[in-house]
């Protein structure tokens, strides 16, 4: 059996020598890699936000996270599909330099003193300030950056009449893709906050396009539209089934849904009344049917017709009343029948006949009076009228009854007397009808020579009657039409007068009196008849 190899004991001191050397060279090369790594830097085993920053310098750290920060990709998508890709730099973000700087410079000197033989992975999440270029942010976020799709905008809700439907419908509102940058820019800033709070540095971003950044419909659907439709069409419904018929006695005016429809002024969310066509309306209905104030033809008892100015007898309508009253109606949704609005009504009427068969009748040619009712002669009979002489002559014209009374005083301070007669029923001021008790007879040329002070005087028997069948607003027309006159009553006419020239005899200071009554009632004869005055060239000598 061979020998045991022995190591000599020198051998042994050299080699454990030379252990214990190395284990110094190692600890001492170990203790100057610490302090190599641990002085002027972040130390070992240390990240920021995830970032291995181990024996990093302050500034080369701080260029490691901005350069992280800087480059981080934010991807956009729409519908599925990729459609912008940007980094953070792009987009005006930045973090703010010397903030970070400064938060480094603390964090080393914190570690240095507190140095660790063995380091152990440690994360910080140091303070950080966002700085962001509002500029650039807005070019990097600029609609044509986003893909070449069409785009649509968005539309309101509205409120619409529809021609088809022939009535109001509420148009929904419609979410279009057109992108709005305001928004964008807003939804951006908030996804990116969020995104760098959970984590600030590595990893792409993504942010999806979706109705958080279209434009968005100024008028959405609401109650309040809803309301309005249904009210724009509950009224538009009763003017189509409103009718307005006008009673004008027997006779009527009807305003159909026809007229109605074309007074309509329809807009997409309004609806009114044309109120001019209305007015228009109401114009022509007064000029067709007021029967005041405007020259009246009047077919006379001898069968001619005459036309007298002044009267002041029938009807007028109101004409801006009835326009705001036929207004109402149109909106009232009903058949409405009713006599129009008037500002001076007469006694009745038939259409444009405000007469309608019962009127008196007074021709003063004839000095004769007819009182009709419903078209019935009640009663005629001679009258006697005012005198042919200025302040004496009865009125022509047409006027309504003013009232009746019984008995009555009659007076004048200028003519000095005071008469009570038993009916009185003025139609003109102070000039009426009356009984006239007084009088033995009526008619023929009295009233040249005798007549009234422009009252009518009648029999009183007749008086009577009249009183007892008229009534309040009863019209009264007055008239004198050349041509009317019978034979005998021209023939005694000339007379008259005649006979008046030649009562002037010699001509003195106390002849003017009977020279001026003559002359006035040579006048007054129609112009066929004056050639009968056969003397007529004393009265001008």
């Amino acid at each position: 059996m061979a020998d045991k190899f022995k190591l000599s004991r020198k051998v042994k001191k050299i080699i454990l020598g030379a252990c214990i050397g190395g284990v110094v060279v190692l600890t001492a090369g170990l203790f100057t890699y610490i302090h190599i790594a641990d002085t002027n830097t972040l130390g070992r085993k240390i990240s920021i936000y995830g970032m291995d920053v181990s024996t990093l310098t302050a500034d080369k750290a701080e260029q490691k996270l901005l350069d992280a920060f800087r480059s981080r990709k934010v991807q956009f998508k729409e519908g599925g599909s990729d459609v912008y890709q940007t980094t953070v730099s792009e987009l005006g973000y930045d973090l703010d330099e010397s903030a970070l700087k400064s938060e480094l410079t603390e964090l080393q000197t914190t570690r240095e003193a507190n140095r660790k033989i063995f380091a152990t992975q440690e994360d910080y999440k140091i303070a950080y300030q966002i700085q962001k270029d509002e500029e650039q942010e807005k070019k990097a976020l600029a609609s044509s950056n986003f893909g070449g799709k069409e785009r649509t905008a968005s539309v309101d809700a509205a409120v619409q009449y529809d021609e088809q439907q022939k009535q109001f419908v509420l148009v929904n509102d419609v979410q279009g893709n057109k992108i709005d940058e305001t928004r964008l820019q807003s939804y951006v800033d908030q996804m990116l906050d969020d995104n760098f709070r959970l984590k600030l540095l590595g990893g792409d971003i993504q942010i999806t396009l979706d109705t958080n950044v279209y434009q968005q419909p100024s008028v959405t659907v609401s109650d309040e539209m809803q309301n309005k439709v249904t009210g724009l069409n509950d009224q538009l419904n009763k003017y189509r089934s409103t009718t307005v018929t006008y009673t004008l006695g027997s006779t009527t005016e009807v305003i159909d849904a026809g007229t109605i429809e074309t007074w309509l002024q329809i807009t997409d969310d309004s609806l009114n009344i044309d109120q001019e066509a209305v007015k228009s309306y109401v114009q022509n209905l007064a000029a067709k049917y007021n029967t005041i104030y405007v020259p009246r033809t009047f077919h006379t008892s001898y069968g001619n017709d005459v036309t007298v100015s002044d009267n002041e007898y029938g009807f007028q309508i109101d004409q801006d009343g009835e326009v705001q009253q036929l207004l109402t109606d149109l909106a009232s949704g009903t058949a409405v029948t009713r006599d129009p609005v008037y500002s001076i009504s007469g006694m009745q009427r038939n259409g444009a006949d405000d007469l309608n068969g019962s009127y008196i009748e007074v021709s003063l040619d004839n000095q004769h009076l007819w009182l009709y009712k419903d078209g019935a002669l009640v009663t005629e009979t001679d009258i006697v009228s005012g005198a042919p002489k200025a302040g004496r002559e009865t009125y022509r014209g047409a006027w309504p009854i003013a009232y009746k009374a019984s008995p009555f005083t009659l007076s004048s301070e200028e003519y000095g007397y005071a008469e009570t007669v038993k009916y009185w029923m003025p139609f003109a001021g102070d000039v009426g009808m009356h009984d006239a008790s007084w009088r033995k007879s009526f008619g023929g040329n009295i009233y040249k020579t005798n007549g009234s002070h422009g009252c009518i005087n009648l029999p009183t028997s007749v008086a009577k009657t009249i009183y007892n069948t008229i009534e309040k607003g009863w019209p009264v027309l007055v008239y004198t039409l050349p041509g009317t006159e019978s034979a005998a009553q021209l023939q005694q006419d000339v007379q008259t007068v005649i006979d008046l020239i030649n009562s002037i005899g010699e001509v003195t200071a106390d002849s003017e009196t009977v020279i001026s009554s003559a002359r006035s009632q040579y006048d007054a004869l129609p112009d066929s008849t004056k050639a009968n005055v056969t003397n007529y060239d004393v009265l001008v000598a």
